[in-house]
């Protein structure tokens, strides 16, 4: 059985799970008391809404409901829809063949004015689309407690083979220093832009991930690490925060009390997101260049 159900809970709660897995579910559930709360919380909210009952539409509402509709204006007359300009086709003068004049020596003009233009514009848009692709996408991490579970559940136990942390700055991520004392590395995946790093220890799993991107800013839950750090809480139990460093959101998820995941933050460097126009060219063009690198 994975450290936690995740997942799993809400099958258990409803009943999906097969004989065998409910057997192994049930005993996990016994000796693990986030599981558990859980597991408790899952039936209670379907205890209450099976209590719930059905609400009943006023009466009156059809009758409201067309009275708005004949208060409405008719569309008829309307002056938005009314034609105010004359949109028959007429040649413009500028296409007009001229009679008088070098029309040789004014094309040729033409033709260098118009590569003028067309050098700077291309210059113009080749600059805004890399200022476009330099924005970096926004990292709304889920906030539940469920979901810290499920990614608990996840998490490769001490049997794992061992990994190195050298690809990741590689992967334009970030590499953390040292980690808590008596933890290990058990294992390291890089899938394209995100990378997630197990580790484990006698006080619980600890999983790590990372993704390019802007950290949302909509959290208002904040817990201060020390130095002036702070991270965002999405779970208190088990733990679960993220933080901005650099271009990458880094989320940690653990089950160790709290001053393991003190110290697995300060393990990072913890660099704010630089939202300059030279920062986001240099990302457009990185974006790019990426691009087509891809095999």
């Amino acid at each position: 059985m994975s450290p936690h159900l995740g997942d799993l809970v809400s099958a258990l709660a409803d009943g999906q799970l097969a004989p065998r897995e409910t057997e192994r579910a049930l005993a996990h559930v016994a000796r693990c008391p986030l599981c558990a709360a859980e597991l408790e919380h899952a039936r209670s909210a379907r205890r209450r809404l099976s209590q719930a009952a059905e609400v009943a539409p006023a009466p009156d509402l059809t009758a409201r409901l067309l009275a708005l509709s004949e208060s409405i204006p008719s569309t008829q007359g309307d002056p938005l829809r009314a034609r105010e300009h004359d949109d028959t086709w007429a040649v413009p003068d500028a296409w007009r063949t001229t009679l008088t004049g070098d029309v040789t020596a004014a094309a040729s003009r033409r033709r260098r004015h118009r590569v003028a233009l067309v050098g700077a514009a291309g210059a113009g848009v080749i600059g805004c689309t890399l200022f476009a692709l330099g924005q970096a996408p926004v990292v709304s991490p889920e906030a539940s407690r469920a979901a810290a579970l499920t990614t608990l559940s996840g998490a490769a136990t001490t049997g794992s083979t061992p990994a190195s942390v050298g690809d990741l700055s590689a992967s334009g991520l970030v590499a953390p220093g040292a980690l808590p004392d008596g933890y290990l590395l058990s294992a390291v995946q890089v899938d394209g832009d995100v990378a997630q790093i197990d580790l484990t220890g006698p006080d619980g799993s600890v999983v790590v991930r990372e993704q390019p991107g802007r950290l949302a800013e909509d959290a208002t839950d904040r817990l201060s690490v020390g130095d002036g750090r702070e991270v965002v809480v999405l779970s208190r139990d088990p733990w679960h925060v993220a933080w901005q460093d650099g271009d990458v959101v880094v989320e940690v998820t653990t089950d160790a009390p709290e001053d393991v995941l003190v110290e697995v933050v300060a393990a990072f460097p913890g660099h704010d997101y630089d939202a300059g126009v030279l920062p986001r060219l240099s990302r457009g063009w990185s974006t790019v260049t990426g691009a087509f690198t891809l095999p």
